[in-house]
């Protein structure tokens, strides 16, 4: 598996984030709403397509997940929570085909080697509905903890210490 991430977002990235987002099999598990959709449409209408990038990052750090014969396959938003001590993951593997193959885990996988080890921040945390299998199974196996449980939702979370014994 040949992922990376990246934080330029191109004009034909955000056309596709777009398109992941009208999609209701991948928009069903995420938090977005439908202004993210619009606020991408009118940078691109306004041809401030330079803008993109800035517009992703305002509330944290945004993250296309690329594979390397694929191309753009996915996003991983990280928003700040804490000051930069804590920030709450959300992930999206927008191709519904490459759904199952660990993207989205190996994405994770860089993002708190990125997090915890070079930007020394304190805790990643993450909000998945219940319905959501996939993401509750991926995040117990990267060693995230169960912290909280609503109606509708699990919270994970996994601090530096805890991260660094899962690396034994």
């Amino acid at each position: 598996m040949n992922i990376s991430l990246r934080l330029e977002v191109k004009k034909s990235d955000a056309i596709n984030i777009i398109r992941w987002l009208e999609n209701k099999n991948i928009t069903q598990y995420l938090n977005e709403d439908i202004n993210s959709i619009y606020s991408l449409n009118r940078i691109i209408e306004n041809g401030q397509s330079d803008l993109l990038t800035y517009y992703l990052n305002q509330d944290g750090r945004f993250f296309l997940i690329d594979e390397k014969d694929l191309g753009c396959i996915g996003f991983l938003n990280l928003f700040t929570i804490h000051q930069h001590h804590t920030y709450e993951i959300v992930i999206a593997i927008g191709e519904e085909n490459n759904w199952g193959k660990q993207y989205g885990k190996e994405a994770i996988k860089m993002i708190m080697r990125e997090t915890f080890l070079i930007w020394r921040i304190e805790r990643l945390v993450a909000k998945v509905k219940k319905k959501n299998e996939r993401s509750i199974n991926m995040f117990e196996h990267l060693h995230f903890y169960k912290t909280k449980e609503t109606e509708s939702y699990f919270y994970y979370s996994i601090n530096s210490n805890e991260y660094l014994k899962s690396l034994k």
